[in-house]
């Protein structure tokens, strides 16, 4: 107890409540020399010298060992009627406090930084030729929802260092860059060029003529692990849009890692995902379901779009994965891509892209729950969905039951690591959208923005019930990235019974543990576990349930194929004792991201 104590104590004394950040107090918009710190009272304390600021801080706000960071509190709405000008390096994010027992996901507690004017919220921009640095992480920046908030960035103007990390851009409205206007370029020969970094950012429901989401003169950028979604180009151009190519292109070497976009998502945006110039790359992206796919021009072959699933883009009819803004000049390199339009430019067949006519893509509604194998067997994808544990969401490809192999998907299995001598090679990023790490000693790794992994064991399912009540929880989302495999086909995976009935969904094996059966189990397609009691005992039932996926069938042993979850079913009359019910979302996805390194061994093991 003395431990834990001690625990709790240092995580505040760290986090919070002995740091020198600069604090917000006040969600007003103020300038007012009292005892309140408000966001703009912040950003004008830190925008001055470091020598200049005053020891007993600024209206308010910071003082002597103040650091240049600005706290703002979780879930808090601050509000904004002008811009805020940045002028000099500082951190913006949300801090709050967490105990040993709570588990905070990143994104999930905000700050959110609202305009109520009729302006940008950041212009981020000091006119020298030094670029400075600005971090925003854990907040979320609210544009001002009318029809154009700032002519270039309807956020964000950025001509400066910028970093965004768990960050939500929304309802921004410009002429160029909808969220953000990157400048990119330098002003002078001795000027240093802007520059952006997101991580883990969600780009949603932006909108300008050009460049929905973002706008940049040049290639100046690294995005990876995001999502793009809902964002409007009103011309129909990219929402990602760069205006030119790198000026020193011709010196670059193919693949370039100078600036790109990977592991990310581009959903239901209305113009073309983004457009392709010299001296950018993307990799492992989905872009489904939006208005145009990839706008390609590349002059140089210096632009590569690789390891990809770019389908169902179209607008009034007519597929759009793919467009060549020059014919005659493009030399853009598309590598082992999956694509569902006939006249991209996918190249030689040794650059291994895969044209897909005419795929079914969802299954089931474009966001929701997603239809089992049974109900929808064709549909490459789920929709897009946000698991309880993540900040953004993802389209999570399928292993349908018509594949006969690992490498019949036209998804996984379909990149490579390693290179294999083709000279326009891109190998598969590091690690997925969501952070899922790629077996760096494995040679097959899969198209788009998520690899699909596979928990080799689940943790502790189970739930508390009363006398007279039935147990029921789902435990799709501990499975991964795979389905139940349905009852017709338990026979042919692994032959009869073993317990003389038929079987259930998912070729369900209850192992009792130390103690005889105290209930039914029954699972359903959808993964609705259903526990009826046999009375009204009073204790606990504990089992370990084992389970066969869409994923696991193609393993070679019959016991390789299974994966388990213990069960716990407690069962008490009405009492004041503590609680003893497990956490179906936290407890049974607690340990996934260690089980997913093991679940990739074995999903893929028998290549």
């Amino acid at each position: 107890m003395l431990k834990r104590s001690i625990g709790i104590g240092m995580l505040c004394f760290a986090g919070h409540a002995y740091s020198a950040e600069v604090n917000v107090t006040t969600t007003e918009d103020i300038v007012k020399d009292d005892k309140e710190c408000s966001l703009r009272e912040a950003v004008e304390y830190l925008n001055m010298a470091e020598d200049d600021r005053p020891e007993a801080g600024y209206m308010g706000c910071g003082g002597t060992d103040s650091i240049a960071t600005i706290a703002l509190e979780k879930n808090k709405v601050y509000t904004l009627s002008k811009k805020l000008e940045i002028k000099a390096t500082m951190d913006i994010k949300t801090l709050y406090d967490t105990t040993v027992t709570e588990t905070a996901v990143v994104g999930k507690n905000n700050a959110t930084i609202e305009m109520t004017g009729q302006e940008q919220i950041f212009h981020i921009d000091d006119n020298a030729d030094a670029a400075f640095k600005v971090n925003l992480k854990e907040i979320t920046l609210q544009g001002c929802k009318k029809s154009v908030c700032a002519d270039l960035g309807g956020l964000i103007y950025n001509n400066e260092a910028l970093t965004l990390d768990s960050v939500k851009l929304q309802d921004g409205y410009a002429n160029l860059g909808g969220a953000i206007y990157n400048v990119g370029v330098a002003s002078s020969s001795g000027a240093t060029a802007s520059s952006l970094s997101m991580q883990n950012v969600l780009v949603e429901n932006n909108q300008a003529t050009v460049g929905g989401a973002i706008y940049s003169l040049a290639p100046s950028f690294k995005i990876y692990n995001t999502v793009f979604k809902s964002n409007t180009s009103t011309s129909g151009k990219a929402v990602v849009f760069t205006a030119d190519g790198s000026t020193d292109a011709d010196k670059l070497t193919f693949p370039s890692r100078l600036n790109y976009i990977v592991s990310s998502t581009f959903f239901q945006n209305k113009g073309y995902a983004v457009n392709l110039k010299d001296g950018l790359g993307l990799n492992n992206l989905t872009i489904l379901k939006n208005s145009g796919g990839v706008s390609f021009d590349s002059a140089e072959g210096q632009g590569y779009l690789s390891n990809s699933i770019v389908i169902g883009n179209s607008s009034s009819g007519a597929v759009q994965d793919c467009e060549v803004e020059n014919a005659a000049s493009d030399k853009s390199v598309l590598y082992n891509n999956l694509v569902s339009q006939s006249d991209c430019p996918v190249g030689v067949s040794s650059n291994n892209n895969t044209v897909l006519l005419s795929p079914a893509l969802i299954a089931g509604d474009d966001e929701g729950t997603c239809k089992n194998l049974q109900d929808d067997g064709t549909a490459l994808l789920c929709p897009y969905t946000t698991p309880s544990n993540a900040f953004i969401g993802y389209l999570r490809p399928r292993m349908l039951l018509s594949y006969a192999d690992l490498f019949s998907s036209p998804i996984l299995n379909r990149g490579q690591t390693l290179a294999n001598g083709n000279t326009n090679f891109v190998a598969c990023e590091a690690s997925d959208q969501r952070g899922t790490s790629r077996l760096s000693d494995n040679v097959w790794c899969d198209r788009g923005a998520i690899e699909i992994a596979v928990p080799a064991s689940i943790s502790k399912l189970g739930q508390d019930i009363k006398p007279g009540q039935i147990a029921k929880f789902n435990i799709l989302e501990a499975l991964g990235d795979s389905d139940l495999l349905p009852k017709a086909q338990c026979i042919a995976e692994v032959g009869e019974n073993p317990a003389g009935i038929p079987w259930q969904d998912g070729c369900l094996i209850v192992v009792q543990g130390q103690t005889v059966s105290k209930g039914k189990t029954e699972l359903s397609l959808n993964g609705d576990l259903t526990y009826t009691p046999n009375g009204n005992w009073h204790g606990a039932d504990e089992f370990t349930i084992r389970v066969i996926t869409s994923s696991t069938r193609f393993n070679k042993e019959i016991d390789a194929k299974y994966i388990e979850a213990p069960v716990i079913i407690f069962q008490e009359p009405d009492n004041t004792m503590e609680s003893k019910t497990v956490e179906t979302s936290g407890g049974a996805l607690g340990f996934y991201s260690l089980f997913a390194l093991f679940g990739l061994i074995g999903l893929r093991r028998f290549k």
